[in-house]
């Protein structure tokens, strides 16, 4: 009988031995999350904090969504020649950045509430770790590719639109900067900014809640946000 029970006893701890680890195994397994990150300001108009001559003057986006009713708004400048679209954090544009850590795949959807002349239509960029400018320059500056692009007409008037970027695989060990720019046209070899048109980016209120969206495999934890 002892024998029987010792003979147990140790089975059952051989078992348990090897069903530990396994079971520690499947929680470390980290899986996809969905993500939202939405466009914040403190300012009614986006110009009054994010200034062209400012250095990394960038607007905030974080995982909270707006609750309130003061709807910010920041132009999508565009003159015709300029300002220049191969750059990469250019603050003529509304550009947001927010912290990021992980890796995203998969389409990645931006949606944009917006006010603009018929005719309008924007190129939506992401770049993972940019928190500074990256242009194309006689100042020696150079523009980094974006991680995933896409051009989206914008609604005549005041409307919503949402810009599908498709198939991107990236990881982020700190951020993730978003941006908004004319879209542009081929002229001789050149992008320039397609015929000027008027347009703003509406965002931080329950009325305008402009965000990004998408799939994120946390560095760690159970989330890519803070």
């Amino acid at each position: 009988m002892r024998k029987t029970l010792a003979v147990a006893l140790v089975v059952g701890l051989m078992t348990g031995a090897m069903v530990g680890p396994a079971e520690a195994g499947k929680k470390k397994k980290a899986k996809p999350v969905a993500t939202t990150l939405f466009l914040h300001g403190t300012e009614k108009f986006g110009e009054m904090e994010s200034f062209s001559f400012l250095a990394d003057a960038y607007l905030k986006m974080d995982p909270t969504a707006p609750t309130g009713t003061d709807t910010k708004s920041k132009g999508i400048t565009n003159y015709g020649i300029g300002p220049n679209t191969r750059c990469a954090g250019n603050s003529l544009f509304p550009t947001y950045v927010g912290e990021l850590q992980g890796t995203v795949k998969g389409d990645v959807k931006v949606s944009l509430n917006t006010v603009a002349s018929p005719g309008a239509a924007v190129e939506v960029r992401i770049w993972p770790d940019l928190a500074s400018l990256a242009c194309d320059s006689a100042a020696g500056n150079e523009y980094i590719e974006p991680a995933g692009s896409a051009v989206v007409a914008l609604p005549a008037g005041q409307g919503t639109v949402e810009a599908v970027i498709e198939g991107v695989d990236f990881k982020a060990t700190a951020g993730l900067m978003l941006q908004v720019s004319p879209a542009t046209m081929d002229v001789a070899g050149t992008p320039r900014p397609l015929p000027p048109f008027f347009g703003r980016l509406l965002y931080d209120s329950e009325a305008a809640p402009s965000s990004i969206s998408f799939s994120c495999l946390p560095s760690s934890g159970k989330t890519c946000t803070p």
